[in-house]
């Protein structure tokens, strides 16, 4: 999935939560946005500047150890539930980027040291190619994306993000604006 698929399809999912059971009210969608990017933002540079000859771009941020230790960490501080929407979004980047078929790196080390292999992406420019090949390849990824688009239209619509006012709240807090929420839905 491209980034923005990422975001968008988390940012659906955590409104459509929200609007259906009112859980997770307070959630930043900014911090959501960089909690479902996060292990992308791990990998992407280890693939650029500390493993360049890996032929690989998902390292640590796509193994199950490091989200079993984020989670484990949460736990430990007695802060899971404050952070869950945001570990969910962390976790969810797993389910969004079909993990299950990266099993080299989904459960690293238990299956080698080595990393899925991919292609030699250790520029940017060599991974933009590579995101090119991966949607010709795999359409399914292009729907994917598409829907994404969809997605955010309808949480922009359902949420009173098209005026400037809205929008500028929400840029601003990382929370839609109050009467965004209709009054049944409002504590």
């Amino acid at each position: 999935m491209l980034p923005t698929g990422h975001i968008e399809w988390t940012w659906a999912g955590l409104n459509l939560i929200q609007r259906r059971t009112g859980l997770f009210e307070d959630a930043d969608y900014r911090l959501i946005a960089l909690a479902v990017m996060a292990p992308d933002l791990i990998d992407k540079p280890l693939a650029w500047f500390v493993f360049p000859d890996a032929n690989a771009a998902l390292f640590f941020g796509h193994t199950l150890l490091l989200h079993g230790l984020v989670w484990a960490a949460a736990a430990a501080t007695g802060r899971w539930r404050r952070w869950l929407p945001y570990l969910l979004a962390f976790s969810a980047h797993q389910i969004e980027d079909r993990m299950w078929g990266f099993t080299q790196t989904l459960l690293w080390p238990l299956r080698g040291w080595r990393w899925h292999p991919w292609r030699h992406v250790s520029t940017p420019n060599e991974m933009l190619h590579a995101y090119l090949q991966i949607i010709v390849q795999e359409p399914i990824l292009i729907t994917l994306d598409v829907i994404g688009v969809g997605l955010l239209l309808w949480f922009l619509w359902d949420r009173k993000l098209l005026t400037r006012e809205g929008l500028l709240h929400f840029l601003r807090t990382g929370r839609p604006p109050a009467d965004s929420v209709p009054a049944e839905q409002r504590i």
